[in-house]
Order: C-alpha cells, then sequence, then structure tokens
C-alpha cells in the first residue's frame, strides 16, 4: 500500500528580518515517517494554495507553536504572547481546506487551539490567571523540570470515543502549554480532560486533536498509535 502525505503546518523564524525561515520540529517528522506516513512542510498559503494542497496531500497535521491572536475568538488580548498573524492565517486556511475535502487531520498542542478556534471556539488565554489552583501544564517550568518524552500528569478519557479505545479511562500524558479550550466548537465531542478539570482532546468525523504532545513520547506505544491510526485513515 502507498504510504500517505501528510502536510505539516509551518512554523517561521526571522533571524535578520528580511527573509524568514519555515520551519518545524525533527520529532514530527520522526513521527510520521516511523509510523508509515511521508512528511511534507507547508509555506504560508492562501486561499487558493491550501485548496491544491488538499486536493494533493493525503491528511493534514496542524503542529504546536505560538499563542493564537485573541481577537479571533473575540476577546481582547490580555495574556496571550508571542503571535503571528500569517501562521494563523496559514493553519486555519490549510485546515479549512483539508475539511471541505473531508480528509483526516491531526492537531497537537496549538493545533488543537487553532482547529477549535477556527470552527468557533474560545480559548482560555493563560490557564494559571483562570484558575490560580490548576495544574502546571508547561512540564518544563515544574520543579524539578520534567524531561519532554515523560508524562507529567493524567488525563481520563471520555467512554465512545477514538482516543478512549485507544487509551482507555486514564493514561499519563506530557504537557507544555498554557493555554486551553474554554469552549468547544460546535460539532465536536470533547474525549479527554486532564485532572483539574481542562480540555485535553477533542474529536469530530476526520478530526481528531490532543493538547499534548504525543510525538515526543516516541518509547510509549499508545501515543505513537495515535500516528499509526492517523496514517491508516489517509490511506482509506
Amino acid at each position: 500500500m502507498q504510504k500517505p502525505m501528510i502536510l505539516l503546518t509551518p512554523r517561521a523564524v526571522n533571524p535578520n528580518g528580511k527573509n524568514r525561515i519555515y520551519y518545524d520540529n525533527e520529532s514530527y517528522f520522526t513521527f510520521i515517517r516511523n509510523n508509515g506516513g511521508i512528511p511534507v512542510l507547508s509555506g504560508t498559503v492562501d486561499e487558493t494554495i491550501a485548496a491544491k494542497l488538499a486536493e494533493q496531500m493525503d491528511g493534514l497535521l496542524v503542529t504546536g507553536g505560538e499563542d493564537i491572536d485573541p481577537a479571533r475568538f473575540g476577546e481582547e488580548n490580555t495574556y496571550s504572547e508571542v503571535i503571528d498573524q500569517d501562521l494563523e492565517e496559514t493553519d486555519i486556511l490549510l485546515y479549512r481546506a483539508f475539511c471541505r475535502l473531508q480528509k483526516p487531520v491531526l492537531g497537537i498542542c496549538r493545533g488543537i487551539q487553532i482547529i477549535n478556534v477556527a470552527d468557533g471556539g474560545t480559548l482560555i488565554q493563560d490557564i494559571h490567571a483562570y484558575d490560580r489552583h490548576a495544574l502546571e501544564h508547561n512540564q518544563s517550568r515544574r520543579v524539578p523540570p520534567i524531561v519532554n518524552y515523560m508524562p507529567s500528569h493524567m488525563v481520563k478519557f471520555v467512554p465512545g470515543t477514538r482516543l478512549y479505545d485507544l487509551f482507555g479511562e486514564t493514561y499519563g500524558v506530557n504537557s507544555f502549554h498554557h493555554q486551553a479550550i474554554l469552549k468547544p466548537a460546535d460539532g465536536f465531542t470533547v474525549s479527554a480532560f486532564s485532572q483539574d478539570g481542562l480540555i485535553e482532546a477533542i474529536e469530530k468525523d476526520h478530526v481528531t486533536a490532543v493538547q499534548w504532545h504525543p510525538e515526543r513520547m516516541i518509547h510509549d506505544e499508545k501515543h505513537q498509535e495515535i500516528m499509526k491510526r492517523f496514517v491508516k485513515d489517509c490511506q482509506d
């Protein structure tokens, strides 16, 4: 069976102020390759290019990154940090283009937030400002820090969802975020919650999105299975 081509949304740096460099973390490429897919990195796109890429590719991985402009979900900026409008627009255009063709989409970390906002949901701009009793959801800030391939808290999965079918009732995940979903977009099922009650995963039809980073948990078979199943969906 032919390996599916999976498009990754880009991230960018502009070290000299003149010529941006598009990139994404190697762990995403490895995650796809090790589980049967072929990773392809996008640059920024307009609506026409997004539609063409959606026709040519078999699936979309909306990757992690910086914060999303709160204006996109009707709020003033109170706690959101680095924002890149071009990358936000690219993520949203690609997501909508793949959805129009009903092709599989997987969101990771910022990816779940982009997907939720693109479909009309809202975000918590800063978890600790929202709830001072919440866990520290960026494990690199824990004392001592927790390495990125180790779980930092437990997640409870909702029966009847795809992720429950994979993980069972509870499972440990890693965590690298200070924002989270507040109101889920219409049409989505919430499929996982953190132990302090935050939304950790959503899914509908051809879309699955998680708040943690399964691509970093390279020694955990269940987290690798997320991509194996996604690749299979991209082949069907």
